[in-house]
């Protein structure tokens, strides 16, 4: 398969396009290439992008799954669009950390540009602190460099109220041990920076004893989660979009929405000749028999169906 071929199959599939993903393995080189120069060329506006662009989604975790460092810059740029969550979903808060990590040059500093940037999506600010424990657990990002960096948040992540970055904030000092942050959190808190809905002080409190207690791997979280990206077909196949059962509920959906679209327009016939009083009248199920199919598509005879 080249790579014509591999992008067209990482573009129209309805599955998860197991034999796409196996032909670009064969040659990662050229094929990340390819998908960095795919996500730098990504149309901005997603009506602007057409049928045809491929899967930013599969190119996004196959780039972290070959640890493609020319990746990093342009996934961190990508990351601070507007309209990410229709770029990557779930994906964004499920994966985005640890294919960040597994691309990171060696540089933080478009990471912290990420979290510190208002524009950027408030999800995508808060994962980018899972990205920097990862790294920092990983042993590619000293521990006190990122310390600084969560000191310097304190003043300069904005807005200080009600963002949910502030969430990832907090669970970065919580997961890091660092225990003489814990004033800075708790005044975050008392100001408004995290909702209590989302979590209270006192969860806070409970992470970083747990994080102390069992530093290499603390217990309330999931272990996976603080990873480096691992298998694209392995992590995606478990997804839901992936499974059978979504294959048939969006079968489904759109044969219950063509049903609703022809008894629209029916209706909309009905309407139209009882408006015009100049227009004769024409019964659009005229020609119907009584044990015909229902012309409103239900699969009922129209005598069991509209005709009632």
């Amino acid at each position: 398969m080249d790579a014509a071929a591999i992008i067209d199959g990482l573009t129209r599939y309805r599955r998860l396009p197991v034999a796409a993903i196996e032909a670009a393995r064969e040659t990662p080189a050229s094929m990340a290439a390819e998908f960095v120069r795919l996500i730098e060329s990504h149309p901005h506006h997603q009506e602007d992008a057409d049928e045809g662009q491929p899967s930013i989604l599969l190119i996004f975790h196959l780039l972290g799954e070959w640890r493609e460092r020319s990746a990093y810059r342009p996934l961190a740029n990508l990351l601070r669009r507007s309209d990410i969550d229709d770029l990557l979903g779930d994906a964004l808060t499920e994966t985005a950390p640890s294919v960040m990590a597994a691309v990171f040059d060696g540089d933080p500093q478009p990471i912290y540009d990420i979290i510190l940037d208002q524009a950027a999506d408030e999800f995508a600010r808060s994962v980018m602190f899972d990205t920097l424990i990862i790294l920092v657990r990983e042993g590619l990002l000293p521990r006190a460099e990122v310390e600084r960096f969560l000191v310097r948040c304190f003043s300069d992540l904005r807005p200080i109220q009600s963002n949910f970055a502030w969430s990832g904030w907090q669970e970065a000092v919580a997961l890091l041990g660092l225990a003489e942050l814990k004033p800075l959190v708790k005044q975050v808190f008392d100001r408004g920076g995290i909702e209590q809905m989302w979590m209270s002080y006192r969860d806070f409190e409970e992470d970083l004893a747990d994080a102390l207690d069992h530093p290499d791997a603390p217990r309330r979280y999931d272990r996976d989660r603080y990873r480096l990206f691992g298998d694209t077909i392995e992590v995606l196949s478990t997804w839901y979009g992936f499974s059978q059962k979504y294959l048939d509920e969006q079968r489904k959906y759109l044969v219950n929405q063509r049903r609703y679209e022809r008894e629209d327009a029916r209706k909309n016939d009905l309407v139209y000749a009882m408006e015009d009083p100049t227009s004769p009248f024409i019964n659009p199920s005229r020609d119907v028999g009584r044990n015909d199919p229902c012309p409103c598509g239900s699969g009922k005879k129209y005598k069991k169906c509209c005709l009632n």
